[in-house]
């Protein structure tokens, strides 16, 4: 299994880790040198590898994903400036340690979604942001990375870390519903 930390990784690569099996194209890199991928846009190379960040789930504190995830990228709740023609967003893939923790059937047998998704039905709104109904998958995810790690949670900012895993054109799309709602 990996270690945790940045790899350029194709998507075959990541399937054969995930199988269990060795790739002779992963390659581990620094911070340094993943961030200077990813602000070069993070387009795939020549073997169609892009970059992946590696990091342990703990299920006893599952904010403790989304600040482990600054050490790495300190800026991965704001808008990307890097994306352009052809980037990929960065992909983090979970690895657990240990035995894993209770299964959670459906997205809403997790407190903190549920509560999030309570107040939604309420009120129409998640931390107090209002959500176009047929955003609010994304938001749940994203109000919940946002207080993990004590941001501010806007619809700006909510706007703004969508855009880091989302197309552009998506981005763009429930970058102006949030605004327009919340003006």
């Amino acid at each position: 299994m990996l270690e945790e930390g940045w790899y350029l990784m194709s998507v075959a690569d990541v399937e054969a880790v995930l199988a269990g099996r060795e790739s002779a194209t992963i390659k581990r890199l620094s911070t340094h040198e993943a961030l200077a991928i990813r602000d070069a846009g993070n387009v795939p190379d020549e073997l169609n590898r892009s970059l992946r960040l590696v990091l342990v789930v703990d299920d006893d504190d599952p904010e403790a994903f989304a600040r482990r995830r600054i050490e790495f990228e300190p800026d991965y709740q704001e808008q990307p400036s890097w994306r352009r023609e052809g980037s990929k967003p960065v992909n983090v893939i979970p690895v657990r340690k240990g035995p894993r923790g209770p299964a959670i059937d459906e997205w809403r047998d997790d407190p903190a979604v549920a509560a999030l998704e309570e107040e939604w039905l309420e009120s129409g709104t998640m931390a107090g942001v209002k959500v176009p109904a047929e955003y609010r998958s994304f938001v749940h995810k994203t109000v919940l990375a946002l207080r993990a790690t004590d941001s501010d949670v806007t619809a700006e900012t909510i706007a703004d870390s969508i855009a880091r895993w989302v197309p552009p054109e998506d981005a763009a799309r429930i970058r102006v519903a949030l605004l327009e709602l919340n003006g």
